[in-house]
């Protein structure tokens, strides 16, 4: 397997651990996670550069990157370009994961309970879109609509109820739903990024008076 090599791109700060009587510091060197590029908006919007991927169940973004690239390393550039700064709350939960997940979070039997309740898509006779789909209201909301432009007959559409484990997949599938980097423009995107890792400049830490050691 390749070593990934994105953290050797970044630049080091210059970590304040402590300081003595004397106001001498001790510092660590460590990467500067902090420091994380963004992509253009004009460029993200390129279709030619970027292809929609659904998140298979469990796939992690290095096992991605080896199936669209043929190397593990490029996991990172899945996060970047996908704005994931915590994996653990934003990348797509495995079956058995979100199962857990709701099962902790509702208890053992609130999975199958009511969430909330959900409008339905509604058209009127013609084809006429006259309710969207998936708006939340409460529980006893009633749609009143006229079967067709200008006529007498009236309809109604009732909401829908949403369990908490449909609640929970519907986000999970959402965050399945991500952009790949097309791959002949990885290693344009690498070394665009190793030019930004050189031109940003280490940064030193500063340590509180109160923190010195007396």
């Amino acid at each position: 397997m390749t070593t990934p090599k994105y953290f050797s791109y970044l630049p080091n700060v210059h970590y304040a651990l402590s300081a003595n009587k004397a106001g001498q510091i001790q510092y660590a060197e460590m990467k500067d996670f902090f420091r994380l590029a963004t992509i253009r908006d004009d460029i993200f919007r390129e279709d030619t550069v970027y292809t929609k991927y659904s998140v298979k169940n469990g796939a992690r973004p290095d096992q991605i990157s080896y199936e669209l690239y043929g190397d593990e390393q490029y996991y990172w550039i899945l996060l970047q370009i996908n704005e994931i700064t915590d994996y653990y709350n934003q990348w797509p939960l495995s079956d058995k994961e979100l199962d857990e997940y709701v099962s902790k979070k509702y208890g053992t039997n609130g999975a199958s309970e009511i969430h909330h309740y959900e409008t339905v898509e509604t058209f009127d006779s013609a084809g006429n879109l006259v309710l969207p789909g998936g708006l939340q209201v409460p529980e006893d909301f009633v749609y009143t609509y006229p079967s067709e432009i200008g006529g007498t007959v009236y309809l109604t559409s009732l909401p829908l109820y949403v369990t908490n484990i449909g609640y929970e997949r519907s986000i999970n599938d959402d965050k399945s739903e991500i952009f790949a980097l097309k791959e002949k423009y990885i290693q344009d995107y690498v070394r665009e990024y190793k030019n930004y890792g050189r031109n940003v400049k280490s940064q030193v830490s500063f340590i509180s008076i109160d923190d010195i050691t007396p």
